[in-house]
């Protein structure tokens, strides 16, 4: 199929393809532990079932959810193979393309480190602000 050559759409079906079960693993593991009679009370002080998930189930997997997206999106910025594989396409370059092309020019290499650092604080700084928040939940919870 030669008119799916160069289309970011491609190259995002690829990703999810890829991705998803680190999405869904910790997403069951965080549902799966809610405890159930917080579930039933809901339902007896009347919550339909769409109150009761907006209201109960989603606040309390809202750390889990945190840690779902940040265990999918971190590994997800430094790939270049999905790209290169579906798409070759300079359209669809991603940081990890980016790095990767900047570590094999010659004479490239701080550009490379640049966009390394880049990564790096698009990678950590999330991960401090949830190993913040979730030690300020503790502390309350406490």
């Amino acid at each position: 199929a030669h008119w799916l050559t160069g289309q970011p759409v491609v190259v995002v079906l690829g990703l999810v393809y890829g991705y998803v079960p680190y999405m869904i693993l910790p997403l069951y593991a965080g549902l799966d532990r809610l405890p159930q009679a917080t579930l039933e009370a809901a339902r007896d002080l009347g919550a339909n079932r769409f109150a009761s998930f907006w209201r109960v189930t989603l606040p309390m997997c809202r750390p889990t959810i945190v840690a779902a997206v940040l265990l999918t999106c971190l590994p997800m910025l430094g790939d270049y193979f999905t790209s290169d594989m579906l798409s070759a396409s300079p359209k669809t370059a991603m940081v990890g393309n980016l790095i990767n092309d900047s570590v094999q020019s010659p004479g490239q290499t701080g550009q490379a480190g640049a966009f390394v650092m880049l990564v790096l604080l698009v990678t950590v700084l999330p991960m401090l602000y949830y190993v913040r928040v979730t030690a300020r939940a503790d502390e309350v919870s406490t």
